[in-house]
């Protein structure tokens, strides 16, 4: 599985490529390298910030529905956890899952075929 992951924090990346070790982690630390990479090639899954530096979450999610080779690849954005109605609704729109951090580690002790 090849997964794209977009964290303007290091340790969320770190840990998100220990977590998901089994999989083929592709990652950036801003918006515009992500979008880059996903206008660029295919992935199986997209995990991406909220709050990117250059391009934010919302606008990556937008651009890879609208132009990109993933248009169809589930996209999960990693939240806070304190997220308003108005954003809910947002990723909806975008259809887009909204996860903690502590949820993508649970990820990782899932076994796939």
């Amino acid at each position: 599985m090849k997964v794209l992951v977009v964290h303007r924090q290091e340790a969320v990346l770190q840990s998100i490529r220990h977590q998901l070790r089994q999989w083929h982690v592709v990652a950036y630390s801003n918006g515009l390298e992500g979008l880059i990479a996903a206008k660029t090639a295919i992935f199986d899954l997209i995990l991406c910030g909220q709050d990117l530096p250059v391009v934010t979450g919302i606008e990556v999610v937008r651009s890879i529905r609208n132009l990109s080779l993933n248009r169809h690849t589930p996209v999960i954005l990693l939240s806070e956890g304190h997220e308003t109605e108005a954003h809910e609704r947002i990723y909806k729109l975008l259809n887009a899952n909204l996860m903690t951090v502590e949820e993508i580690s649970e990820m990782s002790e899932l076994e796939l075929e």
